[in-house]
């Protein structure tokens, strides 16, 4: 058999091959990596009009983006959680549970959100918090939240680090290559 024939083979034997895992994927609902990524699926109508280094930076970017969206939501599932334990339902609206000021943010955030004509993101006044006021949460409710956390002081200082470094991702800015490494070592705090 000759090389180029061999090449041709091997090729169609690999794409047979990546098909038959893209079955068993869709089949068993798993991913062993033969799934289009998310940023993968980009609308092609619009994205090739912005400059190659904008999208490379974009990329880059998305990473830390789902890295805070996580990070901020699983907070407030764990305050969620706990404060329902220790205090019931109606947790929320207790003064010693939830500091005024926070209540009255969420609650201006939301009549906001409301007049836009926007879907409205969610019922619970707690996903209308800022970051800072989810560490507000926690402080206020320390002896609840004292075993998760090791001393309060090292939560405001990293809660602070934390807020200061999503302010960029937050709002389309690049982050710094040393504010980069700032973000892995705050998570990691």
């Amino acid at each position: 058999m000759r090389k180029q024939e061999a090449l041709k083979l091997f090729g169609l034997n690999n794409l047979l091959i990546e098909a038959d895992l893209r079955k068993i994927e869709r089949a068993h609902d798993i991913d062993m990596g033969h799934k289009t990524a998310p940023e993968e699926r980009i609308d092609e109508t619009y994205y090739p009009q912005f400059a190659q280094h904008m999208r490379d930076e974009a990329a880059r970017m998305a990473a830390h983006y789902r890295v805070f969206y996580c990070l901020e939501n699983n907070i407030r599932a764990l305050i969620v959680e706990r404060l329902e334990e220790e205090h019931g339902n109606d947790w929320w609206n207790e003064d010693e549970v939830v500091p005024e000021q926070v209540r009255k943010n969420a609650d201006v955030n939301m009549k906001k959100e409301i007049k836009t004509g926007v879907t409205r993101r969610s019922d619970a006044p707690i996903d209308f918090t800022t970051f800072g006021e989810l560490g507000e949460i926690i402080k206020s409710n320390w002896a609840t939240f004292g075993d998760t956390f090791r001393d309060i002081t090292a939560l405001e200082k990293i809660l602070a680090t934390l807020n200061t470094l999503r302010g960029p991702i937050a709002h389309c800015k690049a982050l710094a290559e040393d504010e980069e490494r700032r973000l892995h070592l705050a998570l990691r705090d």
